[in-house]
């Protein structure tokens, strides 16, 4: 089990102890919602931005939340000082997954069946990026054939906790030997990653989806963009099949975890020349140093 510290409805557990009831509606139907965010240089990165993000989720999925978000925000930095007491932990950087369930009560879908408010958790533990050879020789994706949620069904604008659409595309796609999934709509366009959002770089332009083809509004998504802007290197959000990531000079996913990591191949199809690309490098670089000068 990995080592973390968990913080439940304000109370902390080591990652032995920490239990959630098995009336949790998260647990029984799905019915929660989360928010990852990492720390660089002792400060979580755009933490107001994703609590903003979640607060909407909630909306969304008509949740109610029982607590406000400041309540949220101090919990996190108060388990982040216990973090960092631990010895091994003094210097360490973070990753956070806040996840908030409807509640806990009877079996039932009914807001009758509830008996608490939202249920918070909050797991803490050493940040593991990618490393320095994963980000040189970049990740296999596949595209599976298995459809993104229609926004109609589960809005993927929604950072929910019901996982099982990505995660099995993410399964299929594992099983024939690639690192993750990239699924297509109905109408054969591509959405998203299973847990990060897409871009690629074409004659020295930058393309990735536009957010009502259904997908994430990705934190990391917005910043890139706006890199992007600054470095005056022109970036269209447009809808495109599968066919347009085989054509690209580079490829690369975007995650608030991960940051930036290169597409190396798509399907069956070399990228480029294998590895990371010189836009991606570049964007990548410059995300980098956004980080430290906003790490607030």
């Amino acid at each position: 089990m990995q080592k973390a510290i968990i913080n439940i409805n304000g109370q902390i557990f080591t990652s032995e102890e920490a239990k959630v009831s098995v009336f949790d509606r998260g647990y029984l139907y799905g019915d929660s919602l989360y928010e990852a965010v990492r720390s660089y240089q002792g400060e979580f990165f755009l933490l107001d931005e994703h609590l903003r993000r979640l607060e909407k989720s909630a909306q969304l999925c008509r949740m109610a939340l029982g607590q406000s978000l400041s309540v949220y925000r101090n919990e996190i930095h108060r388990t982040f000082q216990i973090f960092r007491a631990q010895p091994k932990n003094s210097k360490a950087e973070a990753s956070v997954r806040i996840i908030v369930s409807r509640g806990t009560g009877k079996i039932g879908f009914g807001l009758s069946c509830l008996l608490s408010s939202t249920q918070y958790t909050i797991i803490m533990q050493p940040i593991e990026p990618p490393s320095p050879e994963k980000i040189r020789k970049g990740m296999k994706i596949r595209i599976t054939e298995r459809l993104r949620n229609d926004r109609r069904a589960l809005d993927p604008a929604m950072k929910s906790g019901n996982y099982l659409n990505s995660l099995l595309a993410c399964l299929e796609a594992n099983s024939e030997g690639y690192d993750d999934a990239i699924l297509c709509n109905a109408e054969g366009h591509v959405t998203e990653g299973t847990t990060f959002n897409i871009f690629y770089v074409r004659r020295n332009i930058l393309a990735t989806p536009p957010l009502d083809i259904g997908i994430l509004d990705g934190i990391t998504r917005r910043r890139i963009i706006q890199i992007a802007e600054d470095l005056r290197i022109p970036c269209r959000e447009v809808r495109f099949p599968k066919e347009r990531l085989y054509e690209a000079d580079e490829v690369f996913l975007s995650s608030s975890i991960r940051e930036m990591v290169p597409i190396t191949q798509v399907d069956s199809v070399k990228i480029g020349n294998g590895t990371q690309g010189p836009w991606t490098k570049k964007l990548h670089e410059a995300y980098r140093n956004f980080t430290q000068r906003k790490s607030t």
